[in-house]
Order: C-alpha cells, then structure tokens, then sequence
C-alpha cells in the first residue's frame, strides 16, 4: 500500500527540528551553568569549611607548628592572605572573640577598669610593634596601655599583632586566669616578639631566635621557673666522686694512645645519644642532665637503649630540692645511694603534681658505680673517648629563644641550668662583610625542654677548635657517670 502526503500551497511548514535544535542547545547551556555553579559553591564551601576547621580553638591541630617547615609555611600564606582584607581580619577577629569566650564572666573586670581609665575607644589607635621610633612603641613598657579583647576596634587594628598572639595561645594550651592577666600576658608577648624580630633582622649574628612556650614570660620569670640549677661544689668526703687527679686514669684506659679530630664527633650519629625529653614545669633539669647522661652510658657500654626515671630523681634526691632546683653531683650521690633508677615506664615523670618518694615501684634498676669530675680543658677529649657529660651553663633569655644555628648571643650572669653536652662540630658560614668562607667551631647541646624547642631539643654553643672556649661558663661543672 502506498502513502501519499500532499501539501497545500496555503499550508504553512512549521519548523520543528529548528525549535528542537534550539531548545537542546538552550538545556544544555542551562545545564552547564548549572554544574558550573554547583564546582563553585562546592569550592567556596570546601575553603571556608578548611579555614573555618583551621581557625576553629576546639580542633587539634598544634601538630601543624611542631615539626613541618611546608605546612606553617601554608599557614602563614593563609594567615596573610586573610589580613590583606577586611573580611579576612573580621574573619580572624571572629575566630579570635570565639576562642576568648570563655571570659565573658569575667567583664566586669574590664568595665571597672575601663571606669577607671576613662579611655574613649573611638580614639583608639593601633599597635605599631615593629616600627621603630614611634610613639605606640613605649606602650609595651606602659601597663595602663588601653588593651581590650573585647573591643572590636582594638581587635581590628591589632589583629596581625593579636592572630599571633592567639595562634600562641592555642598551639602552647596556654589558659589565663583573668582578662587583666591576659592583657599584662599580651604585653609581654609583644615585648619578646619585638627582641625576637629586631635580632632575626641582625644579619651578622650566626643564630636565629623564634617565640615559643616562653613567649609570655618575662625573663625574671622564666629564670624562676626554669633555671634552677644550684652551682655544684665538689663534695670533700665523697666516697663515689673521682676527682681531676683520677681522671687521667679513667682517660687512658679508654682512650689509650689513640688520636682524635678536634673538628666533630656527634653521639648522636653512634647511638649514644636518647631521645629529648621535656622537664614542664618543673624546675628539674639537675634530673635529666643527670639522668640523661646515665642511659647514653648505658647505650655505649652496654648497648641498652634505655629510658630511666627522673621523676624518681625529683621525689627520692634528699640532697636536691626537687621542682626547686639541685646539683648535678648530688644528683649522681643519691643515685648510688638509692641503689640505682628505676625505668620510666616504673615510674613515670608527673612534672610538679605532688608525688611521695617510691623506691619499690620497680624490681630491674639501672645504676652507676661512680662519678668523674671532667676538668673544664679536656671537654672535647672526655666527650669522644668517654661519653656525653652533664654540665652547666649560664643561661640568658637569648638562649631562651633559640631556634637554629651556631649560638653566639648574650650569657646568663650567673650558671644556672644543667644540660648534656654530646658533642661537637665545625660548619663554614660566609662571613657577610667579607663574602669568604670562616670555619665556625660549636658544642653540641642537649637540653631538657622538649623537641619543639631549639633544634629538635638541641643546641649549638661556639667554642674553638681546642674546645677551651666555653662560652656561658659552659662545663664549669662537668660530671660523667661511670657503669664499669
């Protein structure tokens, strides 16, 4: 059968595969704008959902300043990005009231200390900490400076100043008692910061310096808290105590007729070095000086990689004083006396909580037979042939804020923490007047406030190829545990 379709002459031909065409395109640009806008918001929502997380107090996140270079540079990138606008400072100014909520209770304080000044915030200038001479300088040195955290125009004009300081806050789990104690807290900090960035720009100094835990305090203060080593004086009838005269003795049964390089010698590339630990806060570095220098003997003599309690030094050292200081030879006499050290697994370190005196929470100890006086000339001989020594050393806020290099700041006026010397090294630094190459002798130092501090807990102190300098009085005590 045949189908025919005629057309009148009249009929008018609709154009449907046109309007078809046209609506397809139409949808599929629809669609496009669609999923387009969907990415867009998604990314929007993905940044702000980062940097919300980033900022938010409750998030733990304080692995980010502790050990990678790479992610507080992205931090920083963020940190700066935010400041360049206003939204980003009304962003961290947010972020900043949200993590100081928790002293809403304590307004009072500030209104009646706004009553008192009279202060008019709409006159309030910023901070200009790291301009030199100008008039906003001195406040840091003025403790009636208006400073307010719950002033938004105060938080706007500061909010550089203050991200970095609540950034501090949350990284060290600082907690004040009080906005006025915050406020002399903030001070302190911008003082500290100013000492750190005016040394950090000094470009002829072989170190550099950065805020850490320390960071709110004063000096006075942290020398308090921290540096509490006794000077010791060589006990007159000890019967563990060798004195200068045997070491000669101890010396040439372990060294014997061997050289050796003046230059380097690290115990921490040959095992004998344990890891960095932290004292809190506890004035307790007597502790691990002496307790530090015992299991790097154990490691070299006896290849035992142990970790001994310096708690049990803290509560059962009666020569010491505990969180309030003591005498690296004290520590060695009551060592003996205690019949040895427990591990720390035994008896873990509590830093300053109360704790009584347990001899018996262990049946293994670890001990020492005696202890030798190094003399202050053969450091660098006694360090290669005999083992890491605890010494003392004259601490000064400089060394408070060391970050990284060759240590050649200001020293403390008296000797006054006990560290682990455990080795010594030579680096080739281009002297910046003279475009040349010097050769730049150091000691190795292995302090007792945590890897976050220093270099991964350490510490390069200048000295010179015989090792007779001893910068900060360092190795006026030296003593060196002996096992066998």
């Amino acid at each position: 059968m045949d189908y025919n379709m005629d057309y009148a002459p009249h009929e008018v031909i609709s154009h449907q595969g046109e309007r078809f065409v046209d609506k397809y395109v139409d949808r599929k640009i629809l669609k496009n704008k669609k999923s387009l806008l969907v990415i867009i918001s998604l990314s929007v929502l993905s940044v702000v959902g980062f940097v919300l997380f980033y900022f938010t107090p409750n998030s733990r996140k304080s692995d980010l300043f502790k050990n990678s270079s790479v992610e507080n540079n992205n931090d920083d990138y963020i940190i700066n990005s935010l400041l360049k606008s206003p939204t980003g400072k009304k962003f961290i100014v947010s972020k900043i009231d949200e993590a100081l909520s928790f002293y809403d209770s304590k307004k009072n304080d500030i209104n009646k200390y706004n009553e008192g000044n009279n202060n008019n915030n709409a006159d309030f200038k910023g901070l200009s900490l790291f301009k030199e001479n100008t008039p906003s300088n001195n406040f840091i040195h003025n403790k009636d400076y208006f400073i307010n955290f719950f002033d938004n125009k105060f938080l706007m004009n500061n909010a550089e100043h203050i991200n970095q300081f609540y950034m501090f806050i949350k990284t060290n789990n600082k907690q004040y008692n009080s906005p006025n104690e915050m406020k002399e807290r903030f001070q302190v900090f911008l003082q500290n910061a100013h000492k750190v960035n005016m040394h950090n720009n000094n470009k002829n100094s072989l170190y550099k310096k950065e805020l850490n835990r320390f960071a709110d305090l004063t000096y006075h203060e942290f020398k308090n808290k921290y540096l509490s080593l006794r000077s010791s004086k060589p006990l007159k009838n000890s019967k563990y105590l060798l004195d200068q005269m045997n070491y000669e003795e101890v010396i040439k049964k372990y060294r014997g007729e061997e050289n050796f390089d003046h230059a380097a010698y690290d115990w921490r590339l040959h095992s004998g070095v344990t890891p960095v630990k932290d004292q809190k806060n506890c004035g307790s570095c007597w502790a691990f000086s002496s307790i530090g220098s015992v299991e790097s003997q154990y490691a070299i003599r006896k290849n035992k990689l142990i970790t001994l309690s310096e708690q049990e030094l803290v509560d059962c050292s009666f020569k010491n004083y505990g969180c309030n200081g003591g005498l690296i030879n004290n520590a060695f006499e009551d060592m003996i006396e205690l019949g040895g050290i427990c591990p720390d697994g035994d008896y873990p370190y509590v830093s300053d909580a109360p704790n009584l005196c347990n001899i018996d929470r262990c049946t293994e100890k670890y001990g020492i037979k005696n202890y030798l006086s190094v003399p202050d000339n053969k450091l660098k001989e006694a360090l290669r042939f005999l083992g890491p020594i605890s010494i003392s050393v004259a601490v000064s806020d400089d060394f408070a804020f060391y970050k990284e290099g060759i240590f050649d700041g200001e020293c403390g006026d008296e000797l006054n923490h006990a560290v682990m010397l455990v080795g010594f090294g030579m680096k080739e630094i281009v002297n910046p007047l003279t475009k040349k190459g010097e050769k730049h002798y150091y000691y190795i130092i292995k302090n007792s406030w945590g890897q976050q501090w220093g270099e991964r807990g350490f510490i390069n102190i200048e000295t010179d190829e015989s090792g007779l300098m001893r910068k900060c009085g360092l190795g006026t005590d030296a003593f060196i545990p002996l096992i066998e």
